[in-house]
């Protein structure tokens, strides 16, 4: 019985265990940036003398920025720095201003204004 039992919980937590998910369509950057997903939503992020944009797709589809608010956090040498982004043309964010230094983990957060739904990814600036 405590065999069986023991077979019986192997094969739950095998049934249970995460397998890769593989993201269809566009997984290369489409803008020059560096490219990371999160289930369906890819998120391309872009470093411009200018600043950092910012662009989202949903399930191979361009997600409109003005739906959607979006911040990055980036950490530089245990520094710190919450940004907002600004809605811009079609599914893209702008950080004006905003320096990403090699080395810079980034994490970004978009919330779908309708639905409050959170989206999120990280990247490792090179």
């Amino acid at each position: 019985m405590t065999n069986r039992l023991a077979a019986c919980a192997a094969l739950v937590l095998s049934l249970s265990v995460a397998s890769p998910v593989l993201a269809h369509g566009f997984t290369k950057p489409q803008h020059g940036g560096i490219v990371t997903t999160s289930g369906e939503t890819l998120f391309e992020l872009v470093a411009k003398p200018a600043g950092v944009q910012l662009y989202v797709i949903d399930d191979d589809e361009p997600v409109a920025a003005s739906g959607m608010t979006a911040s990055l956090t980036t950490n530089t040498g245990g520094k710190t720095q919450n940004v907002p982004l600004k809605p811009a043309a079609g599914n893209r964010f702008d950080g004006p201003a905003l320096k990403l230094a090699p080395g810079a983990k980034v994490a970004v957060m978009v919330i779908n204004k309708t639905s409050q739904a959170h989206l999120g990814g990280t990247f490792i600036i090179k």
